[in-house]
């Protein structure tokens, strides 16, 4: 009944949710057992349905995805694949991060610079020690963390970090950096020391790139017209919003613009490949805005 229940939540994930949790089950037993991954084994640890499952090995397949190989009974995944499955990771960790510095800035007290022990604040997150630790120590390498072995607390940076998040620099470079949320497994990227600069975002060729390929593929992809119509005035305000000065509230805005594209799109879509061709794109303008 348990399992029922499960394959059933599972069933109600977005597509790309799918896509994701597929490809990284794939390349969590490509590290761990070898590059030919028997494929019963893969979809137990995917999670999906049986038939949700194979429609996603079929999808992300050579012939269209290019991110796994299906041999009879076996999977191997492609160098395509492996690279997409770090991205993923790396999105996944930064999530953590945040949800760590966050954690710690909560249970802080008034002025959220308080010794919080290390215990209870695993205990508050659900972490174990051994996924705890490693984060702690990079957040004390960054300067927003100090304390004793059994306790900790964010310094005056650390505060920072948390309420105006890469606002500072590194190296004299602007860092003021973030990921998406929702489809993009959300959170903040973490940022340097130093002091605060605007810059505007209009000179920069990739942000153009980006935003012209996805309007290329909405226009010439299968949505009616309608759906094409508003899906474009959500690339069109988003074109409009990075070219204005960089700071933490435009930011925001074009991080819930984007995700107003994707959200548009699978909703029109609901299924299709027009998704899977505009996230790289989505992907590269938000790294272009936020390196």
């Amino acid at each position: 009944m348990e399992a029922l229940v499960y394959n059933r939540s599972m069933s109600t994930l977005p597509l790309e949710e799918k896509r994701n949790k597929l490809i990284l089950a794939l390349y969590e037993l490509h590290t761990t057992k070898g590059p030919r991954v028997d494929i019963y084994e893969l979809e137990k640890l995917s999670g999906l349905e049986r038939r949700e499952f194979y429609d996603m090995i079929r999808q992300l397949g050579r012939t269209q995805k290019g991110w796994l190989i299906k041999s009879n009974e076996r999977v191997s995944i492609t160098p395509e694949g492996i690279e997409k499955a770090e991205e993923l990771l790396k999105m996944q960790m930064v999530e953590k991060e945040r949800l760590v510095l966050k954690k710690i800035y909560d249970l802080g007290g008034p002025t959220h610079m308080d010794w919080v022990p290390i215990d209870k604040l695993s205990k508050e997150l659900g972490m174990p020690f051994r996924e705890l630790n490693p984060i702690l120590n990079d957040f004390e390498r960054r300067g927003w963390v100090e304390g004793p072995d059994e306790a900790l607390g964010l310094t005056p940076a650390g505060v920072r970090e948390v309420e105006n998040p890469g606002s500072d620099t590194r190296g004299g470079a602007t860092t003021v950096q973030n990921i998406f949320q929702g489809p993009f497994q959300g959170g903040m990227i973490i940022g340097g020391h130093g002091h605060t600069q605007h810059n505007t975002f209009s000179n920069n060729p990739k942000v153009g790139e980006a935003i012209d390929a996805v309007m290329r593929l909405v226009q010439q992809s299968d949505l009616g017209t309608l759906d094409k119509e508003d899906v474009l005035k959500d690339v069109e305000r988003l074109k409009e919003l990075t070219s204005k000065e960089q700071t933490p509230d435009t930011l925001q805005r074009i991080e819930k613009r984007i995700g107003m594209v994707k959200d548009g799109i699978e909703t029109a879509e609901k299924g299709g490949e027009l998704i899977t061709k505009v996230t790289p794109y989505l992907v590269m303008l938000w790294q272009a805005l936020t390196s």
